[in-house]
């Protein structure tokens, strides 16, 4: 945990591709009984400067408390609870349109030749996703430290677009006279399986008679069926408000960077809403 804790910031380096979007979540809790909460949630993302759609998202869940100091004989038994969860998401993903270049072989003098581009069209397509928990909360003091480990499969279906291929061609080689043509072909992607290991490493702060409590995080995605080290981390800081005793809200800010150079990050303002039925 302590490598991903102290992943250079140095990585959070807003690039001009980078995009921005708005996050909103909604989530209803019902408690069981002292051990069991069963919850549902849902999400919607925007992306492009919010000028689009990215996600729309709807899920269950079951939540346990394994244990906590109270269980082990500690007065003060509120200071540690370890918990786990085991959950289902549906997803409705939007991608949008992407730019490949295309090089030639490189020439006698070693320089690369740009002959043309492929764009992808923006497509949908539908994702499934299961995933199980483990985290544990420690409170020292007013400070509230949580580490969480979740492993989640996430499945992505097959889905169909067009493709449009930019090539240079010379249409006079005397006087070396070259034009961009296109062809549009249709294209299909293929379903993907992924499983992955988020680990997050949260610290809220009880702010003495104030119903706004501050928090940041740093999260680190690890994809284990294709090992390239790290995929993502994600960045998040902002705070939460407690309007009653079954309802708050938290407003945030997040940085997502994604462990290629191709691939922007992503900047997004959050808004989250819980009850507690």
């Amino acid at each position: 945990m302590a490598v991903f804790a102290l992943a250079p910031l140095c990585n959070i380096n807003a690039q001009e591709s980078d995009d921005f979007g708005v996050w909103a979540t909604f989530e209803a809790s019902k408690k069981i009984n002292k051990k069991f909460k069963a919850g549902i949630d849902a999400e919607v993302r925007t992306m492009d400067a919010v000028n689009s759609l990215e996600r729309i998202a709807v899920g269950a869940k079951i939540d346990y408390k394994i244990c906590s100091f109270k269980d082990f004989g500690y007065k003060d038994s509120d200071k540690f609870e370890l918990k786990a969860n085991v959950g289902y998401i549906f997803f409705h993903n939007q991608y949008p349109e992407s730019k490949s270049i295309k090089w030639d072989e490189p020439t006698y003098s070693g320089e690369d030749i740009l002959y043309g581009y492929n764009i992808d069209h923006a497509y949908s397509a539908l994702r499934n996703r299961v995933y199980i928990t483990l985290s544990g909360e420690y409170k020292i003091g007013r400070f509230e430290i949580g580490l969480r480990e979740r492993l989640q499969y996430t499945h992505t279906s097959a889905a169909t677009t067009n493709e449009t291929k930019y090539r240079w061609e010379c249409t006079d080689i005397l006087n070396e006279i070259y034009e961009l043509g296109s062809e549009t072909e249709p294209e299909l992607k293929e379903a993907k399986d992924n499983l992955s290991l988020r680990s997050r490493l949260n610290i809220k702060y009880d702010i003495p008679n104030c119903k706004i409590n501050p928090f940041a995080s740093v999260e680190l995605y690890t994809r284990l069926d294709e090992w390239k080290g790290y995929d993502k981390m994600r960045y998040r800081i902002g705070g939460s408000y407690k309007i009653n005793k079954k309802n708050s809200i938290s407003l945030y800010y997040l940085y997502e960077y994604v462990n290629d150079i191709e691939e922007p990050g992503t900047h997004a303002v959050g808004l989250e809403y819980s009850i507690d039925l």
